[in-house]
Formats: structure tokens, sequence, C-alpha cells
């Protein structure tokens, strides 16, 4: 694959820094999620398929077969949807975690543009649509969630405890968000 385009912006006003076909306007997917950002290389293949590449420069949080990792890794599903929004007569194939550093062992995770990944950012879109509309927002951490969180101390060491307490039926869409793949 060859590189298109480089910080291929939408919804974002300061384009200093982007690509020049970057839009001023947010990007609506069909799963009915809104999205402004920045993706950091859109590539092109030789058959003109597109991929969208986010560069990572941690440890490896993602696995070969992931599609959304339980809603932990939307970025490639969310960002391949936004370029076949941005290119709609170009075949996106995929989206790409590129950890870019010794770190993250130069890992390449691909995620094909599938049926099962738009069925995920449908799941991530009803799921986050309805905590919204019911205002019910918890703090519920996955289990160990919080041994590496950079905000352990606002919440303190025992957010997960507190979590048990939790009716399960309202967390019942977040439950099942993080058993998707």
């Amino acid at each position: 694959m060859d590189a298109a385009y480089f910080e291929l912006s939408f919804g974002l006003k300061d384009r200093r820094d982007q690509d020049a076909l970057s839009k001023d306007e947010a990007v609506v997917l069909d799963a009915g999620i809104q999205l402004r950002g920045s993706i950091d290389l859109v590539e092109k293949d030789d058959a003109g398929r597109l991929r969208a590449t986010d560069h990572k420069t941690g440890k490896v949080r993602a696995q070969r077969g992931d599609v959304i990792k339980k809603g932990e890794v939307l970025q490639p599903v969310l960002y391949a949807l936004t370029i076949e929004k941005l290119f709609p007569k170009t075949e996106v194939k995929e989206g790409r975690l590129y950890y870019c550093t010794a770190a993250g062992d130069f890992a390449k995770i691909d995620i094909p543009l599938t049926e099962e990944a738009r069925a995920a950012a449908r799941l991530v879109a009803k799921t986050i649509g309805e905590a919204i509309s019911t205002g019910f927002l918890p703090a519920a951490p996955a289990k160990d969630a919080c041994r590496y969180c950079d905000y352990r101390s606002v919440c303190g060491p025992y957010e997960e405890i507190r979590t048990r307490r939790k009716s399960g039926e309202r967390l019942k869409g977040l439950i099942e968000l993080r058993r998707a793949k």
C-alpha cells in the first residue's frame, strides 16, 4: 500500500497540519455516530482500495482477530467507516493499528471492514446512545482496569468493588459491549 493522505481531518477547524482534502464538517456514520478527528494515515493499494491507519506509541493492546476488543479498540473500525463516507466511490479495505515504536514491537493489527465490523460499530453506537439518552453513565470498570488507569488517584482504589453493587440490569448494554470481539 502507498500513502495517500496524511493527517486527514474531519470536523476540525484548525487545518495547519492537516491534509489538503480534510473537511471542516464532522462525519456522520450510518451507525449514527458523529465523529470529529484526524486519521494519521490513509493508504491506497494497487486496486485503489483504502486503509485507515492509526499510529500508536505504547504497548500493543489489540490482538489479531480483534474487531473492537470489548469496546476498547474503536479507531480502526470507526476510521475505516469514516474514510468510506469521505470517499464514497472508493472501496475501503480495513482499518489498522500500527504500533510504531519499539515499545509496541512495531506490530501491525489489521481489522477488515466486514459486516462483523459494521455490526460492532452499530453496537457501540447503540450502547453509548442508550447510556446518554437515559442519563446512566456509570463508572463501571472492567476487571483489573483500574490497575493501570491514570485516573486512579481521582476515583480511589475501590471503584471495582463499588461497581459490583450496581444493578446488573442497568449495566446490560455495557456488559454486552464488553463481550464483543
